[in-house]
């Protein structure tokens, strides 16, 4: 399972809205180069600029040679995680975001980067922790908005309905965190709350072809698959409509909510 983004899509497997980095925790990477600069946040900006060019492979090389400098600060060192994070390598973004703890214990962009790693190597329930205090250090709608994702993820939809709402009143109104909550919902049997949210993000102008997907798996989890064949979203596929009702009419016969929620979750890719 990545678990990189905050933003539950199936399509086959997890897609999401981005991976967690720095600037989804609150912190930007000219934030590690603030101060004076320094030969680490200069391979930084360096390393940036060559990955925004569509280098990863070079770049990658770069961030690595930030975090050895010994003057590397723990905002540096995350953002070197990150990008680890973004290429796949989870053991070394896990190693990067601890030495960034161990110079700043309490680093809540390092929390939340590592606790998105360690549920990428399957540790959820430690993934879980380090997510939730880093979520209530940076107090930002993407933190909480990934943590709720996670909670789904080890099938505790009451926590992530939790997570959920609070991260929606950081950011009333986002599309992501909605369609996310009709999802939990959806995999609780809960039609009530789930289908008013999920006709509030079809009806909105701004509902993408992302959340489309997931409104159309929140109405196979609940078993209204008439709904999406009479009116189905527009942009997707007959083909597309009819593969997520059969991965959700799969994962709505399993027994349990928990069961449910981990289905849904082993489909991430």
């Amino acid at each position: 399972m990545r678990f990189c983004a905050a933003l539950l899509v199936v399509s086959g497997a997890f897609i999401l809205s981005g991976c967690t980095t720095m600037q989804d925790a609150g912190v930007s990477k000219a934030d590690a180069a603030q101060e004076k600069p320094t030969r680490s946040s200069r391979l930084i900006k360096l390393a940036s600029d060559i990955e925004a060019r569509g280098d990863s492979d070079t770049a990658l090389a770069l961030y690595q040679q930030a975090a050895a400098v010994p003057d590397a600060k723990p905002q540096t060192l995350v953002v070197v995680a990150d990008a680890y994070a973004r290429a796949g390598y989870d053991e070394e973004a896990i190693k990067t975001y601890r030495l960034a703890l161990s110079r700043s214990p309490s680093n809540g962009p390092a929390l939340v980067g590592l606790g998105s790693a360690m549920i990428d190597t399957g540790d959820t329930e430690a993934g879980i922790r380090a997510l939730s205090e880093g979520a209530q250090s940076v107090n930002t709608s993407k933190a909480y908005n990934r943590l709720g994702v996670a909670h789904i993820f080890a099938g505790d939809i009451e926590s992530a309905q939790a997570t959920f709402t609070r991260a929606l009143a950081l950011a009333p109104g986002d599309l992501d965190i909605e369609i996310n909550m009709a999802l939990a919902a959806a995999l609780a049997q809960d039609s009530a709350r789930a289908v008013p949210l999920a006709q509030k993000v079809a009806a909105s102008p701004d509902a993408q072809l992302h959340h489309k997907r997931n409104i159309v798996m929140v109405y196979g989890l609940l078993g209204q698959e008439d709904v999406m064949r009479t009116s189905p979203p527009t942009g997707l596929s007959t083909k597309e409509i009819n593969s997520l009702m059969s991965q959700a009419k799969s994962i709505r016969a399993k027994k349990t909510v928990d069961a449910r929620a981990r289905a849904l979750g082993s489909m991430s890719g």
